[in-house]
C-alpha cells in the first residue's frame, strides 16, 4: 500500500524564536520603566529648582475678584473669602504639578494625580500629603503683589 505524502505540520515558532521574543519584550519594559523613572526624578529636581527663583506676580484690578472666587496668575493664585484677600502657590506639594482653579466645582484640581484642594488651599483629596502653600500678598498702588518664595500663615488675610 502506498503511503500518503507526510502532512507538514502547521509553521510554529522554534522554542528559541519564542524566548527571543520574550527576551526583548521584557528588556523593552525595563528600557521603558528607567526611563519613566528618569524623567520623573529630573521632573522633581526641575521642579524645586524653579521655585527658589519665582519673580513676584502682580495682580491688577483685585476689585473685580468676587468673594469665591479665584485669579490664575501663573505660579500663584489670587484668592478672595469673605475675610480678604489672599494668594496660594499653584505648586502641588505631591510631585510639583500646577494645579488649576475650577470655578464650577469650587476647587483646585491637580491634572497629574488627581489631588483636589479647597479654595483657602486646604487638601481635599488624592495623594497630595499637605494642602497648598500660602504666600506673601502685599498691596502696591492699585495692584496686589504676591511673592511666591515667601510663604505666610494660612489665616493671613490683605484687606483691600
Amino acid at each position: 500500500m502506498p503511503q500518503s505524502p507526510a502532512t507538514t505540520a502547521p509553521d510554529r515558532p522554534s522554542r528559541r524564536g519564542v524566548l527571543k521574543l520574550l527576551y526583548a519584550c521584557i528588556w523593552l519594559s525595563l528600557v521603558g520603566a528607567v526611563g519613566l523613572g528618569l524623567g520623573a526624578v529630573l521632573r522633581l529636581i526641575s521642579s524645586g529648582s524653579g521655585a527658589s527663583q519665582a519673580q513676584p506676580v502682580e495682580f491688577n484690578q483685585p476689585g473685580d475678584l468676587a468673594v469665591g472666587q479665584a485669579r490664575d496668575g501663573g505660579p500663584v493664585a489670587l484668592v478672595r473669602d469673605v475675610q480678604g484677600y489672599f494668594a496660594l502657590s499653584l505648586v502641588c506639594p505631591h510631585l510639583g504639578c500646577r494645579p488649576a482653579w475650577h470655578q464650577d466645582k469650587g476647587r483646585f484640581l491637580c491634572p497629574c494625580h488627581g489631588s483636589m484642594f479647597a479654595q483657602d488651599g486646604g487638601r481635599i483629596s488624592g495623594p497630595a500629603p499637605k494642602g497648598l502653600s500660602h504666600v506673601a500678598l502685599k498691596a502696591r498702588g492699585n495692584k496686589l503683589v504676591a511673592y511666591p518664595n515667601q510663604t505666610v500663615d494660612p489665616a493671613t488675610r490683605l484687606r483691600a
